[in-house]
């Protein structure tokens, strides 16, 4: 649903983007998924419940550009995080919850120049592997509805992640240098709306400060240096819908689904006379993410079984993620 997911987190996976909406789950909850790995698993009562979950945040890695003749190089980033959240039910209509999760940084990247006799030789590299340790927030509110399963209903999520700082070794001509890698703050709201049994709507806005990022460029390679690169907050909104219908042989319900993720390039732009970092760091453009996805679930007395099949990307992907989740 495009990850319009903060106010309807009705699956073990509020654990990371809203853990108030653990409350939601009936009852216990196993979830596997390949695609970005994921295991989470979901325990205790309507009012009170717990959760932990393994998975793999992010994968990426970016060729740097030719700024100048000879020069190449990448960089690749791979994040884990595993993480313990717990929800509970203040009132029928009011819901709070929280989480502590451990998230790893590995990075790899290095900048190739010319050498004699055709070759290539490191100029800088950079690296990382760390974990830090920190804790997220989430609120959910039942607007309309008596409770959660009232139909029509209309629900309203929140949750903040504070930014923090990995650690990393930049090794050049000069020697070897500790920098500052950020993951900046994070704010998301967001308002679930089902007005049947079949259809539902969400809309969300991720609030992302990434002038933190600008603010820990300042202290890697100070202010003068850094004066002219900026990256402004910025707010990225997401739109999602899904329809549901019952199996003509009545053994289960199938649910399709659709989203779109109007995405921000987050990456430093420079603003300078510098005309190699003018091409380093130059204008990006926003750009769209569509998802696709479709379950089979199927119940039996207390228990259920959930099939997903789900594309992250359709136009440049398609990214496919395959999941089993099961109710008990």
């Amino acid at each position: 649903m495009g990850g319009a997911f903060v106010a309807v987190a009705d699956s073990v996976k509020a654990a990371v983007a809203n853990p108030a909406g653990l409350t939601l789950i009936p009852i216990s909850e196993i979830g596997v998924s390949s695609g970005r790995p994921w295991l989470g698993a979901g325990f205790g009562r309507q009012r009170f419940r717990v959760a932990g979950y393994v998975t793999e945040m992010d994968e990426a890695r970016m060729d740097l550009p030719e700024a100048t003749p000879g020069a190449s190089g990448s960089v690749e980033s791979t994040v884990f995080e595993a993480g313990l959240a717990a929800g509970v039910q203040l009132h029928p209509r009011v819901r709070l919850g929280g989480s502590l999760a451990w998230t790893r940084l590995r990075l790899d990247g290095q900048r190739l120049v010319a050498a004699d006799g055709g070759q290539q030789e490191i100029a800088a590299s950079v690296d990382a592997d760390e974990g830090q340790l920190h804790a997220t927030a989430g609120l959910l509110v039942i607007l309309v509805g008596a409770n959660a399963r009232a139909l029509p209903s209309v629900r309203l999520g929140v949750d903040y992640q504070p930014g923090f700082d990995w650690s990393a070794r930049v090794t050049d001509g000069a020697g070897v240098d500790e920098i500052a890698v950020r993951r900046p703050s994070l704010v998301s709201v967001g308002v679930a709306w089902r007005f049947t049994d079949r259809w539902s709507f969400a809309a969300q806005g991720d609030v992302i400060r990434y002038g933190e990022v600008v603010d820990a460029l300042h202290r890697n390679i100070g202010g003068a240096a850094a004066a002219d690169f900026t990256l402004p907050n910025a707010v990225e909104p997401r739109f999602g819908t899904e329809f549901a219908a019952p199996l003509w042989c009545g053994c289960g319900i199938v649910r399709l689904r659709g989203g779109l993720h109007y995405r921000s390039p987050g990456t430093l732009l420079y603003e300078g006379a510098d005309p190699v970092a003018a091409r380093a760091f130059s204008r990006q453009s926003w750009r769209t993410v569509a998802t696709l996805g479709a379950s089979i679930f199927a119940e039996h007395f207390a228990n259920a079984l959930r099939l997903d099949l789900d594309s992250r990307n359709v136009f440049d992907g398609p990214e496919l993620s395959f999941g089993i989740v099961w109710r008990f």
